[in-house]
């Protein structure tokens, strides 16, 4: 297992005020890719990714956040961030990529994608959509891809509301809800709402799982498939967890800041 470098990153203070709104419930939905199902600690997204490609070559990435007192940067502790499994040629490979919300709330899975290369043995799409089928059932919408290169099935939380353009013509139909461990990542939520096209609560946007099979324009067979999830129902409060946190520490810091230092003798 390899680790990767902190990543520190400031956070805009202005995100908290995007990000309030009323505490949700934190069920996900039960799909799960490979094993890993939106919603689960590092330890069991560890042990889903072990038990499918115990041979993978496994990276740990960390991510530290830094607030300010005015004059310095101060950080917060480091936290894992994503892990990301890859094993096989690059003609015939798979990768995996877990995303992890952001202490000080509990750390679960909020994003997971899985990218299969089969650019060396194509499958046929009718099998391909058949087996995808067969996984999750029947899915909420089918679109075509760009210049017919395949296409995007996508399936929705029940109970919560599709976020974002809706419209066949739009990408927000063709991918899930966009979700970070950084209260910064709110801001396509920020601009939906703006547009309503989310609720006041981002929390209550569906949580949506999307299938990209990819083919050559005009070419029945995949050479791709993309399995990308998302949790805006945990991520969305995680990130405003994160965001008062942050700006708790800050005001604290800005006080203890201009409450200290020696005046010099005048």
């Amino acid at each position: 297992m390899r680790t990767g470098l902190i990543h520190r990153r400031p956070v805009s203070i202005a995100a908290l005020a995007l990000l309030a709104g009323a505490a949700p419930a934190f069920a996900a939905p039960d799909w799960d890719i490979v094993g890993i199902r939106l919603g689960m600690s590092p330890a069991e997204a560890r042990a889903a990714l072990s038990a499918h490609a115990p041979k993978a070559q496994i990276t740990d990435y960390t991510r530290q956040f830094v607030y300010s007192d005015g004059v310095q940067q101060k950080p917060l502790p480091g936290f894992l961030s994503v892990i990301n499994a890859s094993q096989g040629p690059t003609n015939k490979s798979e990768t995996l990529e877990v995303m992890f919300s952001a202490p000080p709330m509990e750390q679960r899975v909020i994003r997971v994608i899985r990218t299969l290369a089969m650019y060396d043995d194509p499958l046929p799409m009718a099998r391909a959509m058949a087996s995808v089928t067969q996984k999750y059932g029947k899915p909420a919408t089918v679109l075509e891809a760009n210049m017919g290169s395949g296409n995007f099935s996508r399936w929705l939380e029940p109970g919560k509301t599709a976020c974002g353009d809706t419209a066949p013509t739009s990408m927000d139909a063709r991918q899930p809800p966009p979700v970070d461990n950084a209260p910064n990542g709110f801001s396509q939520y920020g601009l939906w709402q703006r547009r309503k096209l989310a609720p006041a609560d981002a929390s209550n946007c569906s949580a949506a799982l999307v299938v990209n099979l990819v083919t050559r324009p005009g070419d029945p067979f995949v050479r791709e498939m993309k399995f990308t999830m998302t949790d805006p129902g945990y991520a969305v409060p995680a990130m405003r967890a994160v965001a008062k946190q942050i700006a708790d520490l800050e005001a604290q810091a800005r006080k203890a800041r201009l409450n200290s230092g020696p005046v010099p003798k005048l």
